[in-house]
């Protein structure tokens, strides 16, 4: 999707018609667009999700009052009034003109919409445009709005993505990236097509197979309750885990309990780090006795192996003096190898026939040789277990005594911290304890319902064995048990595909998360798009790794990477580069439009995201303050401006500043008081 234009008539705060015309040049891709404060930069982004969708952000106050105040007051009771939002884009090289408009009569004080309509053309090749008869189908394949939060959105917000309660936004749009629709619709339906041929099967009165099914049913049911209690419950869980953050980022600011909180929290990230040592030295011990105390036991049975062998030797057996294939072609050619005759029955023959007795076969002496080397082999190698299992054992005690000594701190910490003077600090310290509390009751209760959940499936299982074991003589009683097989493993093998497909796109979006944020931070940081479908940000590497305890500026940074991994996605599909066949329809070059994105940043982060912008997306729209923007930002950005406007905001107020801004050499109208009616207009710098 390239934008083009954006045009709006009599929309909020904007007077008349309004026009923005994009960058979109490779080298110059950023439409940098100046406000002040209730200027109209959110309108202008709301514009966008208006026209594409009908909907507008949850922050848009008044969200029915769309037309110009000002416009509104002037017009004559009855007059019918029009708003309208035009929105000029190409996509796959085809150009769009989505129109959404309503007109209003003027009743009263209050703004009641009576009609609205929805147009959108295509430019077809003789250069004219045709309308596009069903909208809402070509906009949501061209951009799903599930997806258009990702890509039209405030800056301000965006970090809400880092939040673990933003888990299901995230799987929303990995499903939106894969386009399975027809997945979603088929692992919903097939049950219900299974629980039907069940019906069917108990009326044509089979009684053991009638019991079997109604022990299925109530899996299914049991298994769909506990499914919707594990959704609710890990989205509790990320909320109260978020809300539990902001307790601690409290704490650490308020003065009486910052030391506490920051002694806390390095004692909290030493615990973690040697419950995962701890951990890991309990898998590697497991993994030696599962893999090699055998040897132990084998070890024993050596000597014996070894004395059988010199046994075999002094009998002449090992190694074999002649090879059984060999006096076999002697007794069968009936001549010796010194030329006496071998007729059977006389002595020289017998003589030669105790021998074949005594030669060896060639693949039981290999074998006797081998065992002989594995067993030298096997006695070496067991001596090397115990010194292994001792230093397993050692790091686990090892690790589970500084965990001992972390938690002891920790709870030496807490003791102080509700023994604090300060009442705010001992009502923080209460709610972050009551937070924990609740966190750990309901992972509790997760851990419980996943373990359900595999009982339930165990038995599910035996019960569908039983079922196809079932004596069924009538041939449509057999088809029904037939049918409700193959639908059963359909359901498996779809659900299969879909959570391959899904774990495959969360990959790649966490590798292609690591390449964008490696580009736009300074600090060695590394995040990650964990199996949780959390975003986490990580210090160190490997088993030294400790989660980072991210700024505001972080937060945005790591968001702001998760929307450019996105980006990238949609343009690997579009260009079909390796990988991304697995991809739904969706793909193509994407803007990014954002509003406040440099926020109360310091100068540091606002000069790391504004050179990361111009490379995250063929066209990026900013909207921002000339104070958010000033100094750093404006430097950085200059070079990939392609586009240029500032609002003038008119106000009656007489008592308002006249403030004017320089741009190119120019001073353009920022703030107009002593107007003759509150509205925005946007004038181009360039």
């Amino acid at each position: 999707m390239k934008l083009i234009s954006l045009e709006m008539h009599n929309f909020r705060q904007f007077v008349g018609q309004q026009k923005i015309e994009f960058a979109g040049s490779d080298d110059r891709n950023v439409t940098l667009i100046y406000g002040a404060n209730g200027g109209g930069k959110t309108t202008i982004l709301n514009a966008f999700t208006w026209a594409l969708y009908g909907t507008t952000s949850p922050d848009f106050e008044q969200k029915e009052m769309l037309i110009t105040d000002s416009v509104w007051d002037d017009a004559l009771p009855g007059a019918m009034i029009e708003t309208s939002v035009t929105l000029h884009f190409e996509h796959d090289g085809m150009q769009y003109r989505l129109r959404r408009r309503i007109k209003t009569p003027k009743d009263g004080t209050r703004q009641q919409p009576q009609s609205y309509d929805v147009t959108l053309d295509n430019l077809d090749e003789s250069g004219a445009w045709k309308e596009e008869k069903t909208y809402s189908d070509r906009i949501e394949q061209i951009l799903p709005e599930e997806l258009s939060q990702f890509f039209f959105f405030n800056g301000e917000r965006i970090e809400r993505l880092v939040k673990r309660g933003a888990y299901q936004d995230i799987q929303k749009a990995i499903k939106t990236l894969l386009g399975l629709e027809q997945y979603e619709l088929a692992l919903k339906h097939l049950p219900e097509v299974v629980r039907g041929l069940g019906n069917e099967l108990r009326k044509l009165g089979k009684s053991q197979a009638g019991d079997i099914v109604n022990q299925q049913d109530q899996i299914r049911e049991d298994t769909e309750r506990l499914q919707d209690e594990q959704r609710r419950l890990r989205e509790e869980v990320g909320h109260l885990t978020d809300e539990r953050d902001v307790v601690e980022t409290k704490l650490r600011a308020h003065a009486p309990t910052a030391q506490l909180q920051l002694r806390r929290d390095e004692q909290t990230r030493a615990y973690r780090s040697a419950e995962e040592r701890r951990t890991r030295a309990a898998q590697s011990r497991t993994s030696l006795l599962t893999k090699r105390a055998y040897r132990v036991w084998l070890a024993e049975l050596v000597p014996q192996v070894q004395s059988a062998a010199a046994g075999l030797r002094e009998t002449g057996q090992l190694p074999a003096p002649l090879k059984r294939q060999f006096v076999e072609e002697l007794l069968q050619q009936g001549s010796c190898i010194c030329g006496t005759k071998l007729n059977d029955g006389e002595s020289p023959h017998d003589h030669v026939k105790t021998w074949r007795a005594k030669a060896g076969l060639a693949e039981v002496e290999g074998a006797w040789q081998q065992m002989q080397g594995r067993a030298t082999e096997l006695a070496e190698s067991s001596q090397e277990l115990s010194p292994l299992l001792r230093q397993a054992n050692a790091d686990i005690a090892t690790a589970a005594e500084e965990a001992r000594q972390a938690s002891e701190i920790i709870s030496e910490v807490e003791g102080q911290l509700k023994k604090l003077p300060s009442e705010d600090g001992q009502e923080l310290e209460r709610r972050r304890v009551d937070l924990t509390r609740m966190v750990d009751k309901n992972n509790y209760r997760l851990h419980d319902i996943e373990r359900e959940l595999k009982e339930l499936s165990r038995r599910g299982d035996d019960l569908g064995k039983q079922l196809a074991k079932v004596e069924i003589t009538d041939q449509k009683g057999a088809l029904v048990r037939q049918q409700m097989a193959v639908a059963s493993q359909a359901h498996a093998a779809i659900s299969s595909m879909y959570n391959t497909a899904s774990e495959f796109v969360r990959d790649r979006l966490d590798v292609k998360i690591r390449e964008v944020f490696s580009k736009i931070s300074i600090k060695p940081f590394t995040p990650e798009l964990n199996s949780n479908f959390e975003l986490q940000l990580w210090r160190g590497d490997g088993d030294s790794r400790v989660p980072v305890s991210k700024s505001t500026g972080e937060n945005q940074l790591l968001s702001l990477s998760f929307v450019g991994a996105l980006v990238a996605l949609c343009k690997e599909r579009a260009t079909g580069e390796k990988g991304a066949q697995i991809l739904g329809h969706l793909g193509g070059l994407y803007p990014i439009v954002m509003d406040a994105p440099f926020g109360n940043l310091d100068n540091t982060y606002r000069e790391e995201i504004a050179r990361a912008l111009p490379g995250m997306a063929s066209q990026v729209v900013v909207f921002t303050s000339v104070a958010q923007a000033e100094g750093v930002v404006a430097n950085r950005l200059e070079g990939n401006i392609g586009a240029e406007y500032v609002i003038c905001i008119n106000t009656t107020k007489d008592d308002a500043v006249h403030d004017r801004i320089e741009l190119g050499g120019r001073n353009f109208d920022y703030v107009v008081p002593v107007a003759d009616a509150d509205c925005a207009k946007m004038e181009r710098v360039r």
